[in-house]
């Protein structure tokens, strides 16, 4: 019942109900009732960016369910933690979070749990650069969803599948993933699912060059977002439009999206959004022949993807060697 109103309520109002849940379980000391609940208030503040929020309660959650001894309860908290922890850059925890729950899933046979905190584990491990494990885990998270006929786990895995597709250059196979995750997600009436698989969509179809499908497709996902309040999915979404602003040459509109998503990644302590935002600024600084501009947005950002230990750190460090004069920027 908590991920159907997570997903189709207003959010205000499942942060509500669920604080309400915790108060009530705590008058009548039932402690399994307030971790539960506090699990379920944590989910609801991953989902509006309220990432100390979202910490305060899964902690708490993880340490009532320690004392009681519930394993299910445990792996739980465990796989929210972990995506609390990607989201704000922890890496190193976030990963240690989703392998503790994922042996806890596994040691109680808890398949629908394995396909959580594997889909989890996949996005760790494609923004580190295992692009390799980031596959498997996701491969393994979609054919546990299909042996279960879980399509939502679907979605999620194909998704993440299509990222990794494309980081390595298998445009078509990316757009297939992709495409199928979008499907499935109309089916169910995802919206979340949906802008996500639009996002990648749409960057698919900028490195591609179907620049007016990328500007549907990118178009699309930023009013779902929007309407949702979801500020990290605007962050990600803006700089994928900043990018291709700048790749049709209008630099003005570019920087303009570039600077809204580092304002919002900045709002909600997402790391990797800003970093993002601030490559976009870098080269669109450097498209305009303003080169030391250019050179301390790309500086930023390599220090941002150095502290969090993401993939992107190498490439940054050529593009700035391109500034000195070894190569051109791309």
């Amino acid at each position: 019942m908590a991920t159907v109103l997570r997903r189709d309520s207003p959010w205000a109002d499942a942060i509500t109900r669920h604080a309400t849940a915790v108060r009530a379980a705590r008058r009548l000391g039932d402690r399994l009732g307030e971790a539960t609940a506090l699990n379920d208030l944590g989910d609801v503040r991953l989902l509006t960016d309220d990432y100390p929020g979202a910490a305060e309660a899964l902690g708490a959650a993880l340490g009532i369910f320690g004392d009681l001894g519930d394993q299910l309860g445990q792996a739980s908290a465990l796989t929210g933690l972990g995506a609390m922890r990607r989201l704000t850059g922890d890496y190193p925890g976030a990963a240690e979070a989703l392998r503790a729950a994922l042996g806890i899933f596994g040691d109680l046979g808890n398949r629908l749990g394995q396909v959580r905190a594997l889909t989890g584990l996949g996005a760790v491990r494609r923004l580190t650069g295992d692009y390799p494990g980031a596959a498997e885990a996701l491969e393994a998270a979609l054919g546990i969803s299909r042996d279960l006929g879980n399509q939502l786990g679907q979605t999620n895995a194909l998704t993440g599948l299509g990222a990794v597709r494309r980081l390595t250059g298998d445009y078509p196979g990316a757009a297939e993933a992709l495409g199928a995750a979008l499907g499935i997600s109309r089916d169910l009436g995802d919206q979340l699912g949906q802008a996500s698989a639009l996002t990648g969509l749409g960057a698919v179809r900028r490195l591609t060059g179907d620049y007016p499908g990328a500007a549907e497709a990118l178009e699309a996902a930023l009013g779902i977002y929007r309407s949702t309040g979801d500020r990290h999915g605007q962050a990600e979404v803006l700089n994928e439009v900043g990018a291709l602003h700048r790749i049709r040459g209008d630099l003005d509109r570019a920087g303009a999206s570039h600077r809204q998503a580092r304002d919002l990644a900045r709002e909600v302590a997402s790391s990797i959004d800003e970093a993002h935002a601030l490559i976009g600024l870098g080269r669109c600084a450097q498209a305009a022949g303003h080169t030391a501009d250019a050179e301390a947005s790309l500086r930023q950002a390599q220090q941002i993807f150095r502290r969090i230990g993401a993939a992107e750190a190498a490439g940054v460090a050529a593009e700035l060697d391109a500034l000195s004069g070894t190569g051109p920027v791309t």
